[in-house]
């Protein structure tokens, strides 16, 4: 299908500036994105061992660096900007699933992930990056826009066959790519509660969000094909899926 440059264009910028690198003591562990003034999406296995291993992780250990730019040479243009998580509490954690045991079985699986088994977090940042002005100044004097947010949508997205799906990630900790796939469903698995695509992805992928050809949401990237010998496939979580479980606890 044909795409409109003048909408798609804007649109990437935008997404571009509501990703984040998601960094655990210095290291780079996943990507997160804007889903609220002050709230990123990323996967329970990024930051899960800050509630299961609190002696030794802590929410003050984490960075969340957005605009982080480095040229193919090494050299960085950008460190970008740092928000941290709130540290009071469990402040930091508005909500999150974990994953299942299934997604780490190679085929075929014994089962099927649970309704509760969606591998999300929903992190509270420190701030409101989503409102603070986006990179620099456009024009001295003139502050730039606002970040924003991805919105979330309401509707469940038809996963069709060999559609297109684009995934907005830090690989391997680098600064974000785009990568994409026009061939990319393979379908819906699972009882419907994970997706297949062709779509590439690297380490540090965890937690990207997986767009439509329009640039809708239509998932959570959470893992790959557990078989380390020929892979075939990545795969994420149905966006609207997690949508429906914040809004039931009031938590989006």
């Amino acid at each position: 299908a044909a795409l409109d440059t003048l909408v798609w264009r804007p649109r990437l910028a935008e997404i571009e500036g509501r990703g984040c690198r998601i960094e655990i003591k210095e290291k780079a562990k996943g990507t997160g994105f804007l889903v609220g003034a002050d709230k990123v999406l990323t996967n329970w296995h990024v930051v899960n061992k800050i509630k299961d291993q609190p002696a030794t992780c802590k929410p003050s250990d984490v960075v969340l660096r957005f605009d982080y730019k480095r040229l193919e040479d090494g050299t960085e243009l950008s460190m970008g900007k740092e928000y941290g998580l709130i540290t009071t509490g469990d402040g930091w954690l508005v909500d999150h699933s974990p994953w299942s045991a299934v997604d780490l079985e190679a085929e075929p699986k014994s089962g099927d992930p649970g309704p509760d088994e969606l591998d999300y977090a929903l992190l509270r940042v420190d701030g409101t990056p989503g409102d603070d002005p986006q990179g620099e100044k456009v024009v001295s004097g003139s502050p730039a826009p606002p970040r924003g947010y991805i919105p979330v949508p309401d509707e469940p997205h038809d996963f069709g066959p060999d559609t297109p799906l684009f995934i907005v990630l830090h690989p391997q900790g680098a600064p974000l790519k785009l990568m994409l796939d026009t061939n990319a469903v393979i379908g819906l698995y699972g009882e419907n509660r994970r997706v297949r695509y062709r779509t590439n992805t690297d380490n540090g992928s965890s937690g990207s969000p997986v767009f439509d050809q329009n640039w809708n949401l239509v998932a959570l990237h959470h893992s790959g094909d557990p078989a380390s010998i020929l892979p075939t496939y990545n795969e994420g979580i149905p966006i609207h899926l997690i949508r429906d479980k914040l809004e039931a606890q009031g938590a989006l």
